[in-house]
């Protein structure tokens, strides 16, 4: 007797659910394989595919088990050849798969001759087939656009944070929009203030990917993955903007811009934590700082500069003086490790040394309370000195702001007119930039209004004594990454040459410190979380 498989398929998982036309697919297909005198063996059922993709699991499946050498069986059985496939080409190219396996494909409502004018009426059908699949789907896209335009969501699945809520119901089809889901919204923002640092240093994504699993926080019954907590981090939708129609699912490519549906949502963060986070982030790429700087032993790394050609110092390794055979750790001028002595004069120094003094002179003569207090107070006397050039100074932070808003607005035109593209890395990068300098100078433009409206902040013995003792414990005490981090923050630039060593750095940024007074949290600094050995054995 002559074997069969029934191949059974539907467009969508709601068809399949409220649809009975899987079961009467099958049920005909079985009733004319009676007739005819055919042996069911396997019936194969594809729930919500799209015949126009080729990728089908159970289809697949389906072409798999027709080669298999065992030939388990001869025929092919669909209720039509819109159920196989609505691609022609890939239609005939797994047709002739399955003939060169001794299987043939039927159709049991379009009879279909074994001669050459049946297989031209075959590839007609799959043609027609082929092109009504394609106009319903344009007009259904359509449809999703114009719902997406009229500020409704199409029928995907939320994203983490929000739920779906029926808002009105027009005809028969429910309208839909996005609320958020408080369970969830407070993991979101829970994560938002891990890269913050509102709960202590800001971590980056793996870390906030390991603190949520191990507290047993989970996405929807699954664990965090570095990956889903980045797609939340620079995700707009979380400060209020969704796109639909980004992607085109059938090629896996990002549309342009121009393409693109605005979505107002409910914002679960503000704009300008959103911005600050994707700021960060960059800071942080590996594209852009190499992790050794940050994550790495040396404590002047990517601050240590030659006094002689302004190139970096970087680690070297050399033998101790006088023939020892004791290995020690070398600042070097990286242009001379390069390119060789005639590049550059500069000398190695041995990096315990150059980092004692470093921290020692910076201890010693900025972080001393004594000293700090005169230094902050010039400062800050001579800040009250300069209010007339304060007000010239706040007419051009405000003209500044509005050419930073006039760049964005710039950006994005140039996306929507479609000469650039919109996931362009590049573009990307200097939007976040430009977004984070305009919060920085509407941050600074406040800062200097309150300044000009108020009194300065006095610095008082207690609170300048307070900060000095921090930060010096922060520079001696505690793991090698945040140290460094603590030095970056205070120090902008070691020059090292034959005579001297020069260490620049901020007043502005302590006299903030010591006029805020240190509150519940110290200073924030960026760091990676150094986590990634769990065993004692591969710590030594």
């Amino acid at each position: 007797m002559t074997r069969a498989a029934i191949y059974a398929r539907v467009s969508t998982a709601r068809q399949a659910e409220r649809d009975l036309s899987l079961p009467d697919q099958i049920a005909q297909c079985r009733r004319w394989c009676d007739r005819h005198g055919i042996e069911v063996v396997q019936v194969f059922t594809e729930p919500g595919a799209s015949a126009l993709d080729e990728d089908r699991p159970v289809f697949q499946e389906m072409i798999y088990t027709a080669k298999r050498p065992d030939h388990p069986f001869d025929l092919i059985i669909v209720h039509s050849l819109s159920r196989f496939s609505r691609d022609a080409l890939h239609s005939e190219l797994y047709i002739r798969e399955l003939r060169k396996a001794g299987v043939e494909l039927v159709s049991i409502t379009q009879e279909i001759a074994h001669d050459p004018s049946g297989e031209m009426f075959r590839k007609l059908l799959n043609i027609f087939d082929e092109h009504q699949s394609r106009e319903n789907a344009k007009h259904v896209h359509r449809a999703m656009l114009e719902n997406a335009r009229q500020g409704f969501w199409n029928g995907s699945r939320p994203p983490f944070g929000y739920r779906v809520e029926v808002k009105e119901r027009r005809g028969n089809r429910d309208k839909k929009v996005l609320v958020i889901d408080e369970s969830e919204a407070r993991i979101v923002r829970l994560i938002f203030d891990l890269a913050t640092s509102a709960h202590g240093r800001p971590m980056g994504v793996k870390a906030i990917a390991t603190f949520l699993n191990e507290r047993g926080i989970l996405r929807r019954g699954r664990r965090f993955t570095t990956g889903g907590v980045h797609e939340i981090l620079t995700s707009t939708t979380y400060h209020g903007t969704h796109y639909f129609n980004r992607t085109d699912s059938r090629r896996g490519r990002q549309r342009p811009p121009s393409e693109w549906v605005k979505l107002e949502v409910p914002a679960i963060v503000d704009e300008q934590t959103f911005t600050a986070v994707q700021a960060f982030l960059q800071s942080r790429a590996p594209k852009r700082v190499p992790p050794r700087i940050v994550n790495g032993p040396t404590l002047l790394a990517g601050i240590a500069r030659c006094g002689h050609c302004g190139a970096a110092l970087v680690k070297s390794t050399g033998k101790g003086n006088g023939g020892s055979y004791n290995y020690y750790y070398y600042y070097y001028c990286s242009r001379r490790m390069k390119e060789g002595s005639l590049a550059c004069r500069g000398a190695r120094m041995r990096m315990d040394k150059l980092d004692n003094i470093v921290l020692g002179e910076v201890a010693g003569r900025v972080l001393n309370p004594e000293r700090l207090k005169a230094m902050l107070d010039a400062y800050v006397r001579t800040a009250l000195e300069r209010e007339d050039r304060n007000r010239e100074r706040l007419r051009q932070l405000q003209q500044d702001h509005k050419e930073t808003e006039a760049g964005i607005a710039r950006l994005l035109e140039l996306v929507e007119k479609g000469l650039f593209e919109a996931e362009d890395a590049s573009l990307r990068e200097r939007l976040v930039n430009l977004r984070f300098r305009r919060d920085e100078l509407a941050q600074e433009i406040k800062d200097l209004q309150k300044r000009l409206v108020q009194a300065e902040p006095t610095l008082t013995p207690e609170k300048v004594g307070q900060i000095a003792v921090m930060l010096r414990e922060k520079l001696y005490q505690g793991p090698p990454d945040l140290r460094q981090a603590y030095v970056r923050l205070i120090l902008n630039e070691v020059s090292v040459d034959g005579r001297e060593i020069r260490i620049s750095g901020s007043k502005a940024l302590l006299a903030r410190a010591a006029a805020k007074g240190l509150g519940t949290t110290s200073p924030s600094v960026p760091s990676f979380v150094r986590e990634w050995r769990t065993q004692e054995d591969l710590n030594l």
